[in-house]
């Protein structure tokens, strides 16, 4: 079970996703707009999910497979499926890659490949995409900067942090 901003997320032992909580952004990924589910409905598209996870007004999940897919509010390119278009179903993020680990943040996803990759996707006017950019949107993953193998990555309001192959611990974005 995974908790976001005014949304929770789960997945049963069998690989079905379900969410509960505020949908305003279609962040339930249950193909429906009601403003809020007061139980577990299930994430539409009928994957198998290894994990999900909740952010702000978008969720994201990592499939059996490793495939990558994003749903719900997408104003600064949170999906990363290469559009700012919001979807109330899950739409796979842009990028070739087989997933280890997905994490969303307020607006703001990073994911890290089977190789120890480093990706982020969505508004960076902190820096938190970590690829040297302060003022832009990206609408598809954009590899961290640095040329680290990193073993997690986790994405917080208006910063991200991993842990590289070598134990050392990097963040980046705000720092106030």
């Amino acid at each position: 079970i995974n908790a976001g901003y005014l949304h929770t997320c789960g997945v049963t032992a069998e690989g079905d996703g379900y969410c509960w909580g505020d949908n305003f952004g279609g962040q339930l990924g249950n193909a429906s707009t009601t403003e809020i589910a007061t139980v577990p409905v299930e994430v539409s598209g009928g994957h198998t999910w290894a994990s999900i996870n909740a952010g702000g007004n978008h969720t994201c999940g990592l499939t059996t497979e490793g495939g990558g897919y994003c749903w719900g509010g997408n104003d600064g390119g949170q999906l990363g499926n290469s559009s700012d278009t919001s979807s109330i179903v899950p739409v796979e993020v842009s990028s070739g890659h087989t997933w280890a680990s997905i994490n969303a943040g307020m607006s703001t996803t990073c994911g890290l490949t089977t190789e120890g990759g480093g990706y982020c996707w969505g508004t960076t006017f902190g820096g938190q995409l970590g690829n040297g950019l302060t003022t832009d949107i990206s609408h598809i993953p954009v590899e961290v900067s640095g040329g680290h193998t990193w073993t997690s990555i986790t994405v917080g309001y208006l910063h991200t942090c991993g842990v590289t192959a070598e134990g050392d611990g990097y963040c980046w974005g705000v720092n106030f």
